[in-house]
């Protein structure tokens, strides 16, 4: 199967543009002409991109993006203690190649999008808690999409409040960078480019394919009033950050990291199908604790929803192609991921265990009993045998 590398098209064509010293945001693609919607530093890091052909710029960035697939579940596997590196190779690999059958994995691949290699900077970033840049890859990874400006509360809520200002500072800097270098397209970007959802979604057809909260209000009937999105996505962002925060300062990163980006994903007033990768790190989270702890029912429901998520990838599909899809079909699998999202934040909930005499503070553990917390225990995740 070949790629459409719609995306790939957008950022090599941001990066172009900028060679060209052009305006960033008159830049439309060739041939169905998708405007540039991200911030100016990313259009400044494409510039590689700019400077290839078309083919090639496509293959390399194929290339990197599934390197950051297997770069994060290599990661999640090694804060879950599996120290053989033979074994977390294989399982990599064996991960790797299962995610490929999820929708939101496989239309990332197959529109050259970025979202793994941002999921990558996240992981990297907040899987290991004690480093001193910890909150750097937030911040770059906000800085060049603005989706995951929500891990900032996030961190800053649930007290990893050095990390939380990194990663604030970061961004800022990723703002300023841009104002410095492109001065015109920073003033149009941060003072119009984000509230024009035009700009987001240009045809009005593609409202079926959004996969939040807005998108599923947008499908019921006489929805043109979005009074009602800013108080349902205000709701779902304080429940679905309570839950991330409470992980976290329980010192459950991995369960809060995940929260955190499935609230924003809902809350977003776009997510594409392909936003939804981190359905791979909650797979990943919840196969280790069901399969660690011999949960049956536990087992039986990761693999209900990975089948449930691999099978979205023909709705997917059939909505790139235009291809007819029953009715039934067609509003089950329009409001699944919001659905499955929903119900994942709740379960997430109930997720962590307290252990007693533990605190996490901004990634560092302490122990009143004189006994060492790993900053990225999960329940579920970090204390299951080698």
């Amino acid at each position: 199967m070949g790629l459409s590398g719609v995306d790939i098209e957008v950022y090599r064509g941001g990066g172009e543009t900028v060679l060209r010293g052009e305006s960033l945001y008159d830049f439309t693609s060739a041939p169905i002409g998708l405007p540039f919607t991200y911030p100016p530093i990313s259009a400044l890091l494409f510039t590689p991109l700019g400077m290839l052909p078309l083919y090639v710029a496509t293959g390399v960035w194929t290339f990197v993006c599934v390197l950051a697939l297997e770069g994060v579940i290599w990661v999640l596997l090694g804060t879950m203690e599996v120290t053989s590196t033979r074994r977390r190779a294989t399982l990599t690999a064996a991960g790797a190649l299962a995610a490929l059958a999820l929708a939101p994995v496989l239309a990332n691949f197959w529109n050259g999008q970025i979202n793994t290699i941002l999921m990558l900077l996240i992981v990297v970033d907040l899987a290991h808690g004690t480093h001193r840049s910890r909150g750097v890859g937030v911040g770059l990874a906000a800085g060049i999409k603005l989706t995951p400006l929500i891990f900032v509360p996030y961190l800053l809520l649930s007290r990893q409040t050095r990390t939380g200002l990194v990663a604030a500072v970061t961004f800022a800097g990723t703002v300023l960078v841009g104002f410095l270098l492109l001065p015109g397209d920073s003033v149009r970007y941060w003072f119009d480019v984000p509230l024009d959802i035009k700009r987001m979604v240009p045809a009005e057809s593609a409202w079926e394919f959004n996969q939040s909260v807005l998108g599923t209000l947008q499908r019921l009937p006489g929805s043109d009033d979005r009074r009602p999105w800013l108080l349902l996505a205000a709701a779902v962002g304080c429940a679905g950050l309570a839950v991330a925060v409470r992980a976290g300062r329980l010192g459950h990163q991995l369960t809060g990291m995940v929260a955190c980006a499935l609230t924003g994903l809902l809350v977003s007033p776009v997510s594409w199908p392909f936003h939804w990768v981190w359905w791979v790190p909650l797979l990943v989270l919840w196969a280790r604790r069901a399969w660690r702890d011999d949960r049956a029912g536990e087992k039986a429901g990761v693999c209900v929803l990975y089948l449930l998520l691999a099978a979205s990838s023909y709705w997917t599909f059939t909505m790139i192609f235009a291809v007819p899809v029953p009715p039934v079909l067609r509003v089950v699998f329009a409001e699944l991921f919001v659905v499955i999202g929903t119900v994942a934040l709740a379960a997430l909930a109930v997720f962590p265990r307290h252990r007693a005499g533990h605190r996490v503070h901004d990634g560092r553990s302490t122990d009143r009993t004189n006994s060492r917390m790993s900053p990225t225990n999960d329940s579920g995740c970090s204390s299951g045998a080698k």
